[in-house]
């Protein structure tokens, strides 16, 4: 598969929700780049929308600490302790992945705990970080692996960089505008992408009075739900 074939198919996912909403079914061939999603006509009406993902970076570094103890889990305690192999669902005692902490002074905490689950060799133990975890046997694997559950902990979204998000696809559209193969576009929309790593709320926000913006539409999307605030 081709980088641009990749990028194509990363819209359509995003982008995957309004266009249904729209009362069409995501494809492929809907796919372009100028803008980035071209929608069948319909009564001499296209509609054309651009994709940006909403980013902060805010967890990311958190969030791959934690998937690098996992691993080392996986590597140094419970693949070498157990013939078997497993997927792992852990599920947080707030309901999301733990931020804030430092993972390098708790990892051997998070160790105990999860052997406490998964090992049977520990005693009850009151468990600060992990609640809970679903483990699966899965002799098809290698080795073991562990993902979060999915549980958000919503935060407050961050509006700075959302007006950014959306300020900074203008330009394209000016541009999209004057392409004479872009006469038939009669409205533009763009769909800002929530990814859930970022657990940003968007769901009842609304522009503030006086923001201005040239897209015919502006929506917000997560994996969960869909916010149209233009």
């Amino acid at each position: 598969m081709t980088q641009e074939e990749i990028k194509h198919q990363d819209e359509l996912g995003k982008a995957s929700r309004i266009i249904s909403e729209l009362g069409y079914v995501p494809d492929e061939s809907m796919c372009s780049d100028k803008p980035d999603i071209c929608l069948p006509s319909k009564d001499d009406r296209q509609i054309g929308l651009e994709v940006v993902a909403y980013s902060t970076h805010r967890y990311e570094k958190s969030e791959d600490a934690l998937y690098k103890i996992f691993n080392e889990y996986i590597v140094e305690r419970l693949d070498t302790y157990s013939d078997k192999r497993y997927e792992i669902g852990v599920l947080f005692t707030n309901l999301s992945v733990p931020v804030g902490i430092n993972y390098k002074k708790v990892k051997e905490q998070i160790y105990d705990e999860i052997d406490s689950l998964m090992l049977s060799n520990k005693s009850q133990m009151e468990r600060q970080y992990v609640a809970d975890i679903t483990a699966m046997e899965n002799p098809g694997v290698e080795h073991s692996f562990i993902t979060c559950d999915s549980f958000v902990v919503y935060d407050d979204l961050d509006e700075q960089t959302l007006w950014d998000c959306i300020k900074g696809k203008e330009q394209k559209l000016k541009g999209y505008k004057a392409m004479p193969e872009n006469a038939s576009i009669r409205e533009y929309y763009l769909v800002v992408f929530f990814p859930i790593n970022e657990h940003a709320d968007m769901r009842g926000y609304t522009l503030p009075e006086g923001f201005k913006t040239d897209y015919d539409r502006v929506y917000l999307v997560d994996p969960f739900y869909t916010n149209r605030i233009r």
